[in-house]
């Protein structure tokens, strides 16, 4: 099993852990996100945390700080591990804690922390003898966030229902969606490919 796509999209996190939305809604109460705020928010942390050019300034054993693109910095505490053989293993337990951390998404800027801290868990076990493909992972904790001049926090439950997507046999990948509770609103549902940090098999 090709793991290649996987070690490109992790290799900058994995090696340094080696070393060492829209605007307000009047309809919601003031200083909580609107639900296409609070998606905003987590595929924010994921994009950053899946940027390739992220570079650390301190790394140590198992943790690393990274600057953040518009400011502050985040602690990124966690593994990520791999295993190939007649059954392949890819999985990803990462523990974000912003500080100051500034993240952009379109127009809106967010800036997180300090305080909560989010984690973000991912299990990938291919099969070889039967290409059954077992896929589990889930985003939990909070962030602490402000936006313009509202500020909150934001609890997370979200659960990973995905499966193999086969449809082209030589680009294998995920599909799914994380579905749960997300900054207050209840039944959120957001398409996997938007949070995952290995959409690849």
């Amino acid at each position: 099993m090709d793991l290649t796509p996987t070690r490109r999209l992790l290799a900058p996190i994995a090696l340094a852990l080696a070393v060492g939305a829209c605007g307000d809604d009047p309809a919601e109460p003031e200083g909580e996100l609107t639900e296409e705020e609070a998606v905003a928010l987590v595929v924010a942390v994921t994009t950053f945390l899946a940027d390739t050019t992220v570079v650390p300034i301190h790394a140590s054993e198992d943790s690393i700080v990274v600057e953040c693109p518009s400011g502050g910095r985040a602690k990124i505490v966690g593994k990520i591990t791999e295993e190939e053989g007649d059954t392949a293993r890819i999985g990803v337990d990462l523990l974000v804690t912003p500080t100051g951390c500034g993240l952009a998404v379109g127009e809106q800027r967010f800036n997180l922390g300090p305080g909560l801290a989010l984690r973000n868990q991912l299990s990938i076990e291919i099969v070889g003898a039967t290409f059954e493909v077992n896929i589990d992972g889930m985003m939990t904790g909070g962030l602490d966030w402000e936006l313009d001049d509202r500020t909150g926090d934001c609890m997370i439950d979200l659960t990973l229902e995905a499966a193999p997507d086969l449809s082209d046999p030589d680009n294998p990948g995920i599909q799914g969606k994380y579905t749960g509770a997300l900054c207050g609103h209840r039944d959120v549902e957001i398409d996997a490919e938007d949070l995952l940090l290995v959409n690849d098999l």
